[in-house]
């Protein structure tokens, strides 16, 4: 314990990273405990942004509930709950492999270490959001162990014994009460409560990859179970089943926005699982995120070699399940490639990914549990029995503390962002995204210079990718370049047409520049795509603000505090809108006791600003009986009107304006613009 403590010591040392961001930091909905129902009926809030949505419900939760508990964002206390369900799943497993036919406790404890110690488990257990691999995983343990044990390892005899003559009252209540009891706890223990299924019906909720279970336990009991039929698996099928389905039509509409084709995808995972089964043995180029390519076409040499490969493993399942004292090798196997299915069925938008190896090495570790086993049984009757465990309980000791000096390190890259995307790239050289992403970090830093290099890298290596055009676009503005900054805007617009993060973080930087109403159309059009994007509401909001339109602006607050309740931006927004409005009512109280021309044109604007036209027309006609030749009362009639669309009622005021005013541009172009218009409409 303390060597696993010491090689896990700087873990604490880490922060938030990678997907985090969006579900966890910049996810205001966790920030407030009343969100909590909602997290059952709408993924969409799960993360603020939609590629990173999907539905877990308790999953977000529970980071509602980590965010409450450590009163902001701790990542300690986000990191340190990853940290205890790893150990929670650890001993689960131990006792897992220990419950198998064949195994002995120094192979269980043996397989557990291994686990324990592995560098590949430092990309789940760094990783914040990863809770979710670690929790479904103890799941999937607990609930084999719990189908194991309930009932039949259970006693199925009350551990009593009755005295001939009884001594005290509690020997006198059992004679007379015995039988009865052991009725009653052997119905209890036989009970059909499914509670193998406890553990994983919550699960599903945190990682629908749990379903994994379902498959895994059919293994089982074709290999070991002499008391249950396959047909007893049905209520864990029909959970994971319908739940799955269940999962896959809540998150329709949410999900990486850069899948890759489901057929390049199917076909170049068994390879990747190849890969998986390789880095069990040698976990070496490790990478938070894979430059692997899908392939091209299904003949490729190494989609190929991976076919053979899966097949070898199937074929070597089934050929050691025809041996008793094999079985338990079966079952790793099939656990091994059960647990990849989640992840090889629903494409995603890498092809591989460290933390989908977490519940399958529980598998090959069952496997190494079997073998040490045999190993054990067959060192115990050698000739040199002394010599030889001690040689094997020293390699043993060597490999896990190798496993763990990896570990140790790999903890080390995921302590900051910059360390952790420069592996990255060390590790991934053809992945664009890890360039960015650590260019991302240099401008975080204050180094557009070293950021746009880094940029620039991104953009050979994945030319179409629109991130990486939004993130260019942002360097070159901090460096000034106003015309560049826009040219990658536009690109990412046209890279992602339907990705509404391109529209709204180019309507902000629009807004920037004092562009209103660009600003405003790529906004409109993010927000089509998708009504939660909360950049473009906060875009709409700051334009609305100054255009001093405080009914829109109130409404558009209030929808917006519909989707994210509790939003600073939304509250505070409202309370600009509604300030707005009051001002109406306290430049009436003016009128009243201040009757001149100035009050009543304020108080125009204002009704036009609050939408009240017919008010405003009338608080100016007001002011042109103080004063008829007021230029600007006619301007105020002028909007109203054609706001109102009124286009004759328009005209006459402009002319009245012009007549007033006539050394005034504006008044004698808007006239202009309304006789056009009214000279087209007479001639269609």
């Amino acid at each position: 314990m303390i060597a696993w403590l010491a090689v896990w010591s700087n873990h604490f040392e880490g922060g938030f990273h990678f997907d985090d961001i969006p579900t966890i930091v910049s996810n205001q909905s966790i920030r407030h405990l009343s969100n909590i129902p909602r997290f059952f009926t709408t993924p969409r809030i799960s993360s603020l942004e939609i590629d990173s949505a999907d539905y877990r419900p308790l999953l977000t939760t529970w980071f509602a509930v980590d965010y409450w508990l450590g009163g902001g964002l701790k990542p300690f206390v986000f990191l340190s709950e990853n940290m205890l369900w790893f150990l929670i799943e650890l001993l689960a497993a131990c006792a897992l492999f220990k419950l198998l036919p064949g195994i002995n406790w120094f192979a269980a404890g043996f397989a557990t270490l291994l686990i324990a110690f592995h560098p590949v488990m430092a990309d789940t257990v760094n990783y914040a959001l990863q809770r979710s691999t670690i929790f479904g995983s103890l799941a999937v343990i607990a609930g084999m162990g719990i189908w194991i044990v309930w009932p039949w390892k259970l006693p199925q005899k009350l551990p009593f014994k009755l005295k001939r003559v009884p001594q005290h009252g509690w020997d006198e209540f059992l004679r007379k009460n015995f039988q009865t009891l052991e009725t009653r706890y052997l119905k209890i223990i036989h009970f059909p409560a499914a509670l193998y299924l406890w553990p994983v019906i919550p699960a599903l909720l945190i990682e629908p990859a749990a379903v994994v279970f379902a498959p895994i336990l059919f293994a089982y009991v074709l290999l070991f179970e002499t008391k249950r039929k396959p047909r007893d698996v049905v209520p864990a099928a029909v959970v994971c089943v319908v739940y799955w389905i269940f999962q896959l039509f809540m998150s329709r509409r949410v999900g990486e926005f850069t899948r890759i084709p489901a057929l390049n995808y199917w076909f170049t995972q068994p390879w990747v699982a190849m890969r998986y089964l390789a880095r069990f043995f040698v976990p070496l180029h490790l990478s938070v995120d894979t430059d692997f390519a899908p392939f091209a076409h299904f003949w490729d040499p190494l989609a190929i070699a991976g076919y053979l490969g899966v097949a070898a493993l199937v074929a070597l399942g089934i050929f050691t399940a025809r041996r008793e004292k094999w079985r338990a090798v079966s079952f790793g196997i099939w656990w091994f490639l059960l647990a990849l299915l989640p992840g090889a069925l629903v494409p995603h938008r890498v092809v591989e990914a460290d933390w989908r190896m977490f519940l399958p090495f529980v598998g090959l570790a069952l496997v190494a549990a079997s073998l040490a086993s045999m190993a054990l049984e067959i060192l115990e009757h050698s000739r040199y029995r002394i010599v030889s465990l001690s040689v094997a309980g020293g390699l043993a000791l060597i490999l896990v503390a190798a496993l763990g000096w990896g570990t140790f390190l790999r903890n080390q890259v995921w302590e900051s962002d910059s360390a952790l995307w420069m592996n990255a790239i060390a590790q991934s050289p053809r992945n664009g995204r890890a360039l960015m992403h650590y260019g991302q970090t240099r401008l975080a830093a204050g180094n557009p210079g070293a950021a746009l290099e880094y940029l620039s890298r991104a953009e050979v290596l994945a030319p179409h990718d629109p991130l990486i055009q939004v993130n260019l676009a942002f360097a070159y503005e901090r460096l000034s370049r106003v015309t560049d900054s826009e040219a990658h805007f536009r690109r990412a617009v046209a890279f992602g047409p339907s990705w509404s993060p391109s529209y709204s973080w180019y309507a902000e930087w629009l807004f920037s520049l004092n562009r209103t109403e660009q600003a405003s159309l790529f906004a409109a059009r993010a927000l089509a795509l998708d009504p939660w994007d909360m950049a473009a509401r906060r875009t709409m909001m700051d334009i609305m603000t100054d255009a001093h339109e405080w009914v829109k602006l109130k409404q558009f607050a209030l929808d917006t505090l519909r989707l994210y309740p509790g939003d600073p931006d939304g509250l505070r927004t409202l309370q600009v809108a509604q300030n707005g409005i009051d001002d109406v009512g306290k430049a009436e109280a003016v009128v009243r006791t201040q009757p001149n021309v100035n009050n009543y044109l304020a108080l125009s604007v204002l009704y036009f600003e609050t939408e009240r036209y017919q008010d405003c027309i009338d608080a100016a006609r007001e002011a042109l009986k103080i004063n008829p030749d007021q230029a600007e009362a006619y301007a105020n009639i002028a909007a109203a009107y054609h706001t109102m669309g009124k286009l004759d009622e328009t005209i006459a005021a402009l002319r009245e304006e012009v007549r007033l005013n006539p050394n005034l541009p504006s008044a004698k172009a808007n006239l202009d613009f309304e006789l056009n218009a009214r000279a087209r409409a007479a001639g269609r």
